[in-house]
């Protein structure tokens, strides 16, 4: 594999999918990236993947340690980053003057992201979900006990979307109209995932979020 992209848009792509990184797992493959141009993480509960701009000059994949590549490409000048893997997985790494050779794995055992059919979705404003996520995600339960409340139902009928969270003692309700009507949908999304998504927002008013849903 041998890709050059620019080092701002590589750390950008990084610090996205570092949020599906386990702090602690037995499994060590899940502390590992997977390709470059298309980053993927995945921590058994929350998978994000993401695509960068850059030059493939050879196709590959490779998984790499999060933590170790993160701080590499951290503190690299910002200038245009080669990165090359040969066939023993080993990693090289250079930028301008700095060069960095590091072990890789091959993806074998990588808990790839399941294939989703995109059919059914709906349609929302950045500006508008942080901001339903904003008002919601405080009441949502720590306790593993109740499975359920640690979740959010979205639930949406013709053109309204219902957001409601509870952890027994606090309940938050969120209703919003939306530009288009929609299939009825009823459904609880995870809250350390609505957490993730808010922070990687930009919460503009133009920009949209296409939100997939499956059987």
């Amino acid at each position: 594999m041998n890709i050059i992209c620019d080092k701002s848009k590589l750390l950008d792509g990084i610090n996205i999918v570092l949020k599906a990184i386990p702090g602690k797992s037995t499994m060590a493959i899940l502390e590992c990236l997977v390709n470059i141009i298309k980053l993927i993480a995945n921590d058994l509960e929350i998978g994000i993947e993401t695509v960068i701009e850059g030059q493939i000059v050879e196709e590959g994949n490779v998984a790499i340690g999060a933590k170790v590549f993160s701080d590499i490409i951290r503190k690299l000048p910002s200038e245009q980053v080669e990165i090359n893997v040969n066939e023993n997985y080993q990693l090289f790494i250079k930028c301008g003057k700095a060069k960095f050779n590091i072990a890789a794995k091959p993806t074998d055992e990588f808990p790839y992201l399941p294939q989703i059919v995109k059919e059914k979705h709906v349609e929302i404003s950045q500006f508008t979900l942080k901001d339903i996520i904003r008002q919601t995600v405080f009441s949502i339960s720590d306790n593993e006990n109740t499975k359920v409340m640690t979740g959010e139902l979205f639930e949406i009928t013709d053109n309204k979307l219902k957001v409601v969270s509870l952890d027994g003692h606090r309940i938050s309700i969120r209703n919003v109209e939306l530009n288009n009507s929609y299939d009825n949908i009823s459904v609880i999304i995870p809250g350390k995932t609505l957490i993730e998504i808010n922070k990687i927002l930009n919460g503009g008013v133009d920009d949209i979020v296409k939100i997939y849903f499956t059987d």
